[in-house]
């Protein structure tokens, strides 16, 4: 930590490179984020401890809210294990916060195991077309309302994915990234960083009758590009990060709508800080993998929007995505997306960096992009995005505060070999 303390002053070039690639990191472009994250293993603090441990809580409670009553069990008896062995490891540290907090998951297993004995009375349920119902919803970053606006020409046809058990989809991702970043009165060169490539492979392992979609996904590769004129720091600790990102997989399922329901990464064993959370990274990228589609018959022209409430970097971002209908051939349609991002002053705590704190005080994003869509197919056959996004923070290092202003443009391309 006192490489990044002192490198908010007039420290060393080595100190600085370090500081910027740590803020990078931070830049809350979930992609981004998901592959910049990982960093030189490090132990945690007491205080980012009992924040991982509290995020288990708050998916627990999402879980229960949203009727997922096994899930929730688990997770909740998971985040009671982890806090107990937290008390243990860390007697003296805000010993009535972890009473209080052990007492509430005592009481919610319980109330979930007695739940789980009872059997359930079969009750009705109503669902508009402007949101998935609420059981179907279990991460609160991945509740997504969806409101049709104009229904498009005719004819118009009912629009739902259908891929079979064991189709399997390879996916090349590849993103380029550049930041321009001011720290208190020091102006940084605008950093154009190289291109990052993943592949993706994504299998559907079961339809349920009602359109349910489960499958797993695996990145088998990921690299990132020799380009000149990339600072060597960045570069090396980008590459190490990809590193750690391949063979990184998961389950998850996905509405025949294209509303992803629940992600699941698979931790390894003894996984670090930092690789956990490239996992939840992960969890919320494919919680907007796909492209929403709306409940009724549409045509070309159609237009709809998507709400949702994102989870990243420590930070609660509000996202409309609005979506026109370009064209449909048979199985494949094209649709053109606009995307409008804000967060507002808030608090944030991020795990990957601990012992820095971060007042953000406005964060708004605008992007555009195109995407195929194959309906016999998961994920979409091909997709580009353009973003912009702009970051206000002042970060507390000890006696310091230091204002941060970042812009960043991302250009993301996805295609199905």
């Amino acid at each position: 930590m006192s490489d990044i303390r002192n490198s908010t002053g007039c420290g060393n070039g080595k100190s600085k490179a370090q500081l910027l690639f740590n803020l990078q990191r931070f830049s809350g472009l979930i992609v981004v984020a998901l592959l910049m994250t990982l960093g030189p293993a490090r132990a945690e603090e007491p205080d980012d401890q009992y924040l991982r441990i509290y995020g288990l809580v708050q998916q627990a409670d999402t879980l229960n809210t949203s009727g997922q009553t096994s899930q929730a069990l688990a997770k909740y008896r998971q985040a009671h294990t982890e806090l107990e062995n937290f008390r243990k490891g860390n007697p003296g540290w805000n010993v009535k916060v972890v009473a209080y907090r052990l007492n509430y998951l005592a009481q919610q297993i319980t109330a979930l195991e007695d739940k789980l004995a009872t059997p359930a009375t079969p009750a009705k349920t109503n669902v508009t077309s402007e949101a998935e119902p609420a059981a179907k919803a279990p991460m609160a970053s991945s509740m997504a309302q969806l409101k049709l606006l104009e229904a498009g020409a005719e004819p118009r046809k009912v629009l739902r994915l259908h891929p079979k058990p064991g189709d399997k989809q390879t996916v090349d991702m590849t993103m380029k990234m550049a930041i321009d970043m001011k720290i208190g009165e020091m102006q940084n060169p605008a950093m154009k960083l190289p291109a990052m490539k993943m592949i993706l492979e994504v299998t559907t392992k079961n339809v349920s009758a009602n359109g349910e979609l489960s499958y797993e996904m695996l990145i088998s590769d990921a690299t990132v590009a020799d380009e000149p004129g990339t600072a060597p720091p960045i570069a090396e600790a980008m590459k190490s990060s990809l590193a750690n990102v391949k063979g990184l997989s998961g389950v998850g399922t996905m509405s025949d709508r294209g509303l992803n329901k629940m992600t699941e990464m698979k931790l390894p064993t003894g996984a670090d800080p930092q690789l956990r959370q490239v996992m939840e990274q992960m969890k919320e990228s494919f919680s907007q993998a796909g492209t929403p589609l709306p409940e009724e018959p549409i045509g070309p022209g159609a237009k709809w929007e998507v709400k949702r409430l994102l989870k990243s970097q420590g930070m609660t971002i509000d996202q409309t995505t609005a979506y026109q209908l370009v064209s449909i051939e048979g199985e494949r349609l094209t649709a053109k997306s606009t995307i409008i991002q804000s967060a507002a002053n808030q608090k944030i705590q991020n795990p990957a960096m601990p012992g820095l704190k971060f007042d953000l005080v406005k964060m708004s994003g605008n992007g555009a992009g195109e995407t195929t869509i194959d309906l016999a197919q998961l994920l979409p056959a091909k997709g580009t995005v353009d973003s912009h996004s702009e970051l206000s923070m002042a970060m507390n290092t000890g006696a310091q505060k230091q204002t941060i202003t970042m812009k960043m443009d991302l250009n993301l391309r996805l295609e199905t070999k």
